[in-house]
């Protein structure tokens, strides 16, 4: 393994920073975060440079690059507080995984361009990382099936022409496609405290008929088809919660060396110096796990054990860095025009994307506690 980025990946790297860095600081992010809405000229712009398309092959309008890239990307964007192509990357990987060829040159090649958005639909009022409790059935009916069942803290479901919904047929739990435009979806708007600019909503499905052919995947192995999603798309949601920590220490340790104390700057101070180096130590630790968890997707080896440590290793410091910034900062941080408040409430948000500290746990158990496992 390579622990140093190509030349195209660290181009890459500052063209998706540089635009971040600008695209954050417009004025209309600020409304969108207050508001709760989506940053459609964001989406647009970062599919007009190919990003929202970059795990897509090229035969579909992608780039075809991998797992290394799309973490760029993430981590980049969420340094400025921006919400990347988290959303379109989950679908496009469900459907270069097991869809067939006829869902993904539908849907491929306007996701891979940001023309579009899409969803994932997993969660219930009584059903988080539980999946034997989900209670949203899906009924076969002549050339159709028909969905009922409430769906919870759907990032992005009203936005989105393309939600993934899971659903309990007779076979078992089973993915499904379903188009916006579909009849007998109802949509309530919540009010979170983060990732505000991917508004959130609990999504109704009444009678909602989807065609025969909507099943991502086979039915009754929904949850096949969501692990070929997840094991990906968790490092998305690592890769956001180390740009965000980056970008919140940045912040902080700016303040501390031009804050002065009398003669010194509060960087002089040893027990300042001491939380910057154990929370830079731990940032690259879990920079470093997350990188080896792309590698080796892209590498297609099983990655299920480096994924769940790199998502649970992000969250770890990601919140230990908003924590510290109040200490680094003092009463600075304490006040709404700056930008500790949001960091705290994107990483509060953050840590259940994808599964808890505490699923990521009990998946690196499972994995070490195989009779194969060894240290």
């Amino acid at each position: 393994m390579n622990f140093y980025f190509t030349e195209e990946q660290n181009a890459l790297r500052e063209a998706v920073a540089s635009y971040s860095k600008i695209a954050g600081s417009d004025p209309r992010r600020d409304v969108e975060e207050r508001d709760s809405e989506f940053s459609w000229d964001v989406l647009h712009a970062l599919g007009d440079r190919g990003w929202t398309g970059v795990i897509v092959p090229e035969q579909y309008g992608g780039l075809g690059k991998g797992a290394i890239e799309y973490t760029i990307i993430m981590e980049e964007t969420a340094k400025e507080l921006i919400y990347g192509p988290q959303n379109l990357i989950q679908a496009q990987q469900g459907l270069l995984a097991v869809g067939t060829e006829e869902q993904k040159s539908k849907w491929l090649p306007e996701l891979a361009k940001g023309k579009i958005m899409a969803a994932q639909a997993i969660s219930e009022p009584d059903a988080g990382s539980s999946f034997q409790n989900i209670q949203t059935t899906a009924v076969k009916d002549g050339n159709e099936w028909v969905l009922n069942g409430l769906k919870v803290h759907i990032n992005l479901g009203k936005e989105a022409q393309l939600m993934m919904v899971l659903a309990k047929t007779d076979k078992g739990l089973t993915e499904f496609l379903v188009d916006r435009d579909s009849k007998g979806i109802r949509y309530e708007k919540q009010d979170p405290i983060g990732l505000r600019s991917a508004p959130m909503y609990d999504v109704h499905f009444e009678d909602c008929r989807i065609p025969a052919d909507s099943i991502l995947g086979r039915e009754g192995r929904g949850i096949e088809t969501f692990m070929a999603i997840f094991k990906l798309s968790r490092l998305g949601v690592a890769s956001q919660l180390i740009g965000i920590a980056r970008g919140c220490l940045d912040h902080a340790v700016s303040f501390t060396k031009s804050r002065k104390v009398g003669e010194s700057r509060v960087s002089d101070f040893q027990g300042i110096q001491w939380i910057i180096a154990k929370l830079t130590s731990e940032l690259e630790a879990a920079k470093l796990a997350r990188n080896q968890a792309a590698w080796l997707h892209d590498q297609k080896v099983n990655h299920n054990l480096e994924t769940s440590i790199a998502k649970y290793l992000a969250g770890v410091v990601a919140d230990e860095v908003v924590n510290k910034a109040f200490t680094l900062t003092g009463s600075h941080a304490c006040y709404r025009n700056r930008p500790y408040d949001r960091y705290v409430r994107e990483v509060k948000s953050l840590l259940a994307g994808g599964g808890s500290s505490e699923v990521m746990l009990n998946n690196v158990a499972r994995e070490i506690l195989r009779p194969s496992y060894h240290y």
